[in-house]
């Protein structure tokens, strides 16, 4: 108690209201976690239940979680059947009656009896000798209780097929129709999730390449209708042949162009089919698009990227820590004047015009009305002060002018408008800047794949928002759309910095151009994903291994770099007055003679190179669906439960032929956070997610394979045609081959979710 009013004691009474709230929060998001998988538990096996006394089978047991060895935290018995919790929290059961996964051993059992039973009685002492009456009473009354576990009439055994058949196929049933019921009300409740438009899409990739742009909205997907973001990524799998897109674009979509209020509301339908991409090492098959962003800040006490919020002065994060801010207005560099902005394509558009320097930006409360003006610093990229060498381009958009001038995958940029020592990583933003001052077209040396070179001139699409890259890849390019191309940049160091070098300039330069890239530590840096297969962390930072892939650079530098935070010190590190970790890059490098050097080098604000969103925090786009009619609720709700069912049946499909990798599976861990999340998220996302989980349950459960419910099905079937049941020796191999299966995915699932197999 002494500790507990310590820790009140110093503290104000909003925080102490605050603590308070967090715990009730976590304490009923558990809670609901806990009701939500054991509901799951609960209607499988009352399914069972209900059906098997619906036949008239005796049900000896119904226990929630497994009371192994006689473990439990309670019983009650009502009627015949005895009721339990067990202290085990792996499922549940019920014991009817006669039930054996292999009836084989049953009547095994009665024959070891009888024969325990016949010997009992020959070796039984004479008449007037007493009776072995202990042993001989056990062995009668275990064969009593065998053969009435065969031949009672009220034993599983004793049922027709079809009966047994529906008494096994029902918890299956219960869960679909359970999953059909959480869906149903989750829809009525009223459910918000991530809208189905594009926000950020990665060059190079199968979307980029179908000329996807930021703010088009996903209205159909393969003809139905898109209601959600993850109908895109539900909608991949399993679709080797492509997927059809069917967008909305506002008319004359060109940020450079003057619109009217009323023209820019129109807007044009287009289909896309766009073939979902799996490289080596991706999870799963992808197309390359992220969520869009609203103009609404997503939290008041973060409402800047923390290791950015050195760039902007204290009042204005002071300012945008208010609640229900949402930007307004933008400051135009081109008349200097604030204009008025309604989506996350218009504000982007205007602040890329000032990309290297600061804007004024309007936010608005949403509540009040009232408006406040802060001032958006520029963020400085950070960069090593040297230059990678470019690469082969690995990309052309289809219907742009570079196609057009002939230029193809494989071809190399030499020089941009008579630059030959420009920066790959940097290219893209060379663009922005050249269509920010309203250049119309460039000039490319290109040298093709028959090694000849070619000036070509080509016309920039004005279109400021640069692609991103994948966050869970090192496989993407690096690209411009206003350009048309993206490519790769290679592990080589092409040159130095004169700037960042200075009078050290030739002796860098000798020590480092020429030289390949075949490793790239962060040191002092925190991982981004704790384990993965293309770095390892220990006590210096992070280390990214295999990088002699052309694309891992622009992964590495363009994007975690970017977002790396230093280690922090511990508390006593901090007492002892310890300087605070600065970031630096470690290089291993191999000359033409194969010799490895190393070299650390210092991180920098760059002077030319800026990030593109400049740390605000927004959040994303929302689609609200509520059925108040509960017949539409209901078709709805059960449209949801057989598309999740097929999804489960085609990602088992695509772990078949490799399409999806065995590392996108969770776990119970998985399960277990996954569960606390949609809790978190509100009621409805919570009954989706029931929907969801008991839905994928069900569909495993059907799979033919004993000891699951399928498996068993299968068998009865066999039994219904043949009129007799499989031989003992195929029950009991199938029985053991299958148990040995769900132990050995659990033990892989389990090791996914404790990170001891990385997933990526």
């Amino acid at each position: 108690m002494d500790t507990v009013f310590a820790l009140f004691s110093t503290t104000t009474p909003d925080q102490v209201t605050s603590i308070w709230s967090t715990v009730w929060t976590v304490t009923a998001n558990i809670f609901l976690v806990l009701l939500g998988l054991n509901a799951l538990i609960i209607v499988h096996e009352f399914g069972h239940f209900a059906v098997a006394r619906l036949c008239g089978v005796r049900c000896e047991k119904f226990y929630i979680w497994f009371d192994f060895w006689g473990l439990k935290f309670f019983k009650f018995k009502w009627g015949k059947t005895e009721y339990g919790l067990g202290m085990f929290p792996l499922g549940g059961y019920v014991k009817m009656l006669g039930q054996e996964d292999n009836p084989g051993e049953l009547r095994a059992e009665i024959e070891r009896a009888k024969s325990t039973n016949q010997i009992s009685q020959s070796e039984s002492p004479t008449e007037n000798a007493p009776p072995n009456s202990e042993s001989s009473n056990s062995n009668v009354a275990d064969l009593e209780k065998l053969n009435e576990a065969v031949f009672a009439p009220d034993s599983y055994l004793a049922k027709t097929v079809p009966q047994r058949l529906a008494i096994i196929v029902a918890g299956v049933v219960m869960n679909f129709l359970f999953a059909i019921v959480c869906a149903t009300a989750a829809y009525m409740v009223g459910i918000e999730e991530t809208a189905p438009a594009v926000g950020s899409v990665v060059s190079g990739s199968p979307a980029w390449e179908a000329d996807l742009q930021t703010g088009d909205k996903i209205i159909a997907i393969n003809d139905s209708p898109a209601r959600v973001f993850t109908d895109i990524n539900m909608a991949m799998v399993g679709s080797a042949s492509g997927i059809k897109l069917t967008i909305e674009r506002p008319k004359n979509n060109d940020p450079q162009s003057q619109q009217t209020e009323n023209e820019s509301q129109h807007t044009e339908k287009m289909e896309k089919i766009i073939v979902p991409r799996k490289r080596k090492d991706d999870l799963a098959p992808m197309i390359g698009v992220g969520s869009l962003p609203t103009l609404d800040l997503a939290t008041t006490k973060y409402p800047v990227i923390k290791n950015w919020e050195k760039y902007y002065s204290e009042q204005t994060l002071q300012s945008l820590k208010q609640p229900n801010l949402r930007i307004n207005a933008v400051q135009d560099s081109n008349s200097d004047q604030t204009k008025e902005v309604k989506n996350y394509t218009e504000y982007m558009d205007l602040q890329l015009r000032s990309l290297e320097r600061s804007f004024s930006c309007e936010f608005i409360n949403k509540e009040t009305g009232k408006t406040i003006d802060v001032t958006i610093p520029a963020i400085p990229m950070k960069e090593i002060g040297v230059r990678f060498k470019m690469g082969t381009i690995t990309s052309v958009l289809p219907d742009s002018n570079a196609a057009q001038k002939g230029i193809e995958a494989g071809d190399q940029i030499l020089s941009v408008d008579n630059v030959t020592d420009f920066d790959p990583l940097k290219l893209p933003q060379i663009i922005l800047q050249k269509i920010n001052r309203l250049q119309k077209s460039i000039q490319l040396v290109v040298r093709k794949k028959n090694e000849q070179e070619q000036t070509i001139d080509l016309e920039l699409k004005p279109i400021r928002i640069v692609p991103e890259l994948g966050f869970l890849s090192m496989k993407d390019s690096i690209g411009s759309t206003a350009l048309g191309l993206a490519w790769e940049v290679e592990p080589i160091i092409e040159d130095v910095s004169k700037d960042f070098f200075g009078t050290n300039y030739e002796t860098a330069k000798q020590l480092l151009a020429g030289k390949k890239v075949t490793a790239v530590k962060l040191l002092n840096a925190q991982p981004i994903l704790k384990k993965n297969s293309f770095s390892v962390v220990d006590e210096e930072g992070v280390q990214f291994q295999n990088v002699g892939e052309r694309v891992d650079i622009p992964y590495i530098f363009s994007k975690t770099l970017q977002i790396a935070e230093p280690i922090p010190l511990t508390k006593q590190q901090k007492q002892a007055g310890f300087a605070e970790r600065i970031i630096s890059v470690r290089l291993q490098l191999e000359d033409e003679k194969e010799k490895t050097t190393t070299v650390n080098l210092l991180v920098f604000d760059s002077k030319d190179w800026f990030n593109t969103d400049r740390g605000l925090l927004l959040k994303t786009e929302k689609s609200v669906i509520k059925i108040s009619n509960f017949n539409e609720a209901l078709t709805l709700g059960t449209q949801k439960m057989i598309d999740s069912s097929l999804l489960v049946y085609r990602t088992l499909v695509a772990f078949g032929n490799g399409s999806v990798s065995p590392r996108a599976l969770g776990g119970p861990v998985a399960i277990v956070q996954l569960a606390y999340m949609f809790a978190d998220g509100g009621l409805s996302s919570y009954l989706m997610f029931l929907c969801l989980i008991g839905t994928n349950l069900a569909v495993i459960n059907i799979f033919p394979m004993l000891p699951l419910d399928g498996g068993h099905a299968v068998f009865l079937i066999y039994e219904g045609i043949f009129r007799r049941p499989p031989h003992e020796l195929v029950l009991v191999v199938l029985s053991y081959l299958g148990l040995f299966l769900i132990l050995l995915l659990t033990f892989w699932t389990l090791s996914l979710d404790f990170t001891c197999i990385p997933r990526l």
